[in-house]
């Protein structure tokens, strides 16, 4: 892999929205009606009355059992992951997840027809600097502070990272071009 013209795309909350099956799964269990506007904090065990693993754990049934039922962020991230491709970028998905979900995230990124040229599974605390990129597109606060330069990081934007306020910002993918000129 090259570094030079890699762009790292986060796949949750930034490919698939999957806080909004979460979010459902949540409420139906704990009978709370908690939108993802609400989240205002990354670490859910923060805000909400659950553990770590216990939100770990929802996540990982999220994938398993409804991942046909993730929307992605936007509609038309097929046609930028090709744009970006045909630009002469090579797009990397880099995801920290369960092991027993790297099937069904294969499944989605086919079902959304999502161009890409290697998926990095991470299964650990190895921060996603360790990996080639250039231009890393995620929406984690603490991934935004990991990253220095020469290396770039655009926040996508989720009511959880509200307090980056200091970082290039996009709502869709496609806005991710105005970054790259």
């Amino acid at each position: 892999m090259t570094r030079q013209r890699t762009i790292a795309l986060d796949l949750d909350s930034v490919l698939a929205d999957v806080m909004l099956i979460w979010l459902e799964e949540y409420n139906l269990k704990f009978n709370t009606s908690i939108k993802k506007q609400d989240l205002f904090q990354w670490h859910l065990h923060n805000m909400l009355p659950l553990t770590e693993k216990y939100a770990q754990d929802l996540f990982t049934h999220v994938w398993k059992k409804r991942w046909k039922d993730i929307p992605p962020t936007n509609g038309d991230i097929s046609m930028v992951t090709n744009l970006l491709q045909k630009a002469g970028f090579r797009i990397s998905i880099i995801t920290k997840r369960d092991r027993a979900t790297m099937s069904f995230v294969a499944q989605w990124l086919d079902l959304y027809n999502i161009y890409f040229n290697d998926v990095i599974f991470i299964f650990d605390n190895t921060s996603k600097t360790c990996y080639p990129f250039f231009l890393l597109v995620d929406d984690s606060p603490i991934n935004a502070v990991e990253v220095f330069y020469p290396r770039r990081i655009v926040i996508f934007d989720q009511p959880w990272n509200k307090v980056l306020t200091n970082y290039p910002r996009i709502r869709k993918l496609n806005e991710l071009f105005f970054y790259l000129t």
